[in-house]
């Protein structure tokens, strides 16, 4: 069985967009202006938000009792069992366009976890939910989790 792990992170533009406004405003800190000290609440939730974002990854795990999913500090872990998984596929897609964006998401097209790039592993489940999870090795996790199930990987 083809162990599978995988940490996260997102792109490095998303991060600076937290973390700039954090430089600006403490920047703007140390200008002699009389609202400074409005600056200094701004300054902390900027750099409050900037930490937690650094801090944020997508943790993907095929485990002997399932396939474990958990979005650190962002969202709630989750486990699925493979007897509810019935098929997995390779899957290329557009973040932005066909989901709105990354994160944890609903769609028409079910559940995302998705932190960088456009490639992941699409399972459909006993329930009829559909669960994509971005992977920058797509082809190694859908492989894994076919493993782990008996059922054969497909591409889209």
């Amino acid at each position: 069985m083809t162990p599978f792990r995988e940490e996260q992170r997102f792109e490095w533009f998303w991060t600076a967009m937290f973390c700039v406004p954090a430089l600006i405003v403490g920047c703007g800190l140390y200008q002699p202006v009389i609202s400074g000290a409005l600056l200094w609440p701004a300054f902390a939730v900027a750099v409050v938000v900037a930490v937690w974002f650094l801090r944020l990854k997508l943790e993907t795990e095929v485990r002997d009792d399932g396939l474990f999913i958990c979005f650190v500090w962002l969202w709630p872990e989750r486990t699925i069992p493979w007897d509810q998984v019935r098929s997995v596929e390779t899957r290329t897609y557009r973040p932005i366009r066909d989901f709105g964006g990354y994160g944890v998401r609903w769609a028409a097209r079910g559940i995302v976890y998705h932190a960088r790039g456009n490639r992941g592993a699409r399972l459909v489940l006993a329930s009829g939910e559909r669960v994509l999870i971005g992977s920058q090795r797509a082809d190694e996790l859908a492989r894994a989790i076919a493993e782990r199930t008996g059922l054969t990987v497909g591409a889209s």
